[in-house]
């Protein structure tokens, strides 16, 4: 982590994601630079001028050569950002836990321009078998035949498994401080193996799950629909009220996985990520698991 006084914010390292701290006047923020999809996410602390916040994320992309700046913010908020440029790609349901998120994004050229006009529609999307959104049971999800399966929570090696997995799965973190989930499944059949991973918040009680071995053939699906299934079913019990994904909007195997276990698609967020140099749409899917309640002073105190 770090904190900079200048736009030109590039640090030199490995690292495809770097968190940043800024403080300057009256702004203050933290943000999340991610080089490989060639985007920043702003934390943003509600102080200062949004037209200032605006033409200091607008250098930042110039600058690093961003194709999307993007804020994940409170109903009240998005108007804000809203009035200096930002456009509303969609909504993450309970995402506060008892409030929605609004996805805001601005858009740039090649040049390093804002798109004016706001960020450009995506297409239609595609179309999947069955009816997206459907009430799913969750257990009745068969398991396949010869699939063990077993919860992974050692920080070490799921940080590996990210770097090893993580840029064909289209990675992409969205909390701050760890870069790669805290939970995960790992599946064997054979000699192929498989990961689900989930990025938790007990704050706010979602969690943004990823498929980090995406199904690249149709016999791959009930593998994969049971170990989304079996991480649902394990961060329920954990109290997460909802969990969400992004997932290329061209990754008719993976979309469609999502799709069968009842998650709706509430954001379609355009050049979201990168894949092989090409910016490339991105859907969100959201379910929720349970209605929890906010927790109780006494658990947040210890």
């Amino acid at each position: 982590m770090s904190s900079q006084p200048a736009a030109q914010i590039s640090s030199g390292t490995d690292e495809p994601v770097e968190e940043i701290y800024y403080r300057k006047g009256d702004i203050d923020f933290c943000f999340l630079l991610n080089r490989r999809h060639h985007n920043l996410r702003v934390f943003d602390y509600r102080v200062g001028n949004y037209q200032q916040k605006r033409d200091f994320f607008d250098r930042i992309a110039r600058a690093e050569g961003l194709r999307k700046v993007f804020t994940v913010v409170e109903k009240q908020d998005s108007k804000s950002w809203r009035s200096v440029g930002f456009s509303r790609e969609g909504a993450i349901p309970g995402y506060f836990r008892t409030a929605d998120a609004y996805i805001m994004s601005r858009v740039y050229t090649e040049d390093g321009e804002p798109i004016q006009g706001g960020a450009p529609k995506m297409g239609a999307p595609l179309a999947l078998p069955g009816k997206e959104g459907k009430d799913k049971d969750l257990k009745s999800v068969p398991k396949p035949r010869g699939l063990t399966v077993d919860f992974i929570r050692d920080p070490v090696l799921l940080q590996d498994i990210v770097r090893g997995v993580g840029q064909d799965a289209l990675y992409a973190p969205f909390r701050r401080g760890v870069f790669n989930p805290d939970l995960a499944i790992h599946a064997k059949t054979g000699k192929k193996e498989y990961w689900v991973g989930a990025e938790t918040d007990s704050s706010f009680g979602h969690a943004k799950v990823d498929m980090l071995t995406p199904p690249m053939k149709d016999i791959e699906l009930p593998v994969l629909e049971y170990c989304v299934k079996a991480l649902l079913d394990e961060l329920h019990k954990q109290e997460t009220a909802s969990v969400f994904a992004l997932c290329a909007a061209d990754w008719t195997l993976s979309n469609q996985v999502y799709s069968e276990l009842g998650f709706k698609v509430t954001a379609r967020l355009t050049d979201h990520i990168t894949r092989a140099d090409e910016f490339v749409g991105a859907q969100l899917w959201h379910r929720r698991l349970a209605n929890v309640a906010a927790p109780k002073l006494s658990s947040l105190l210890g």
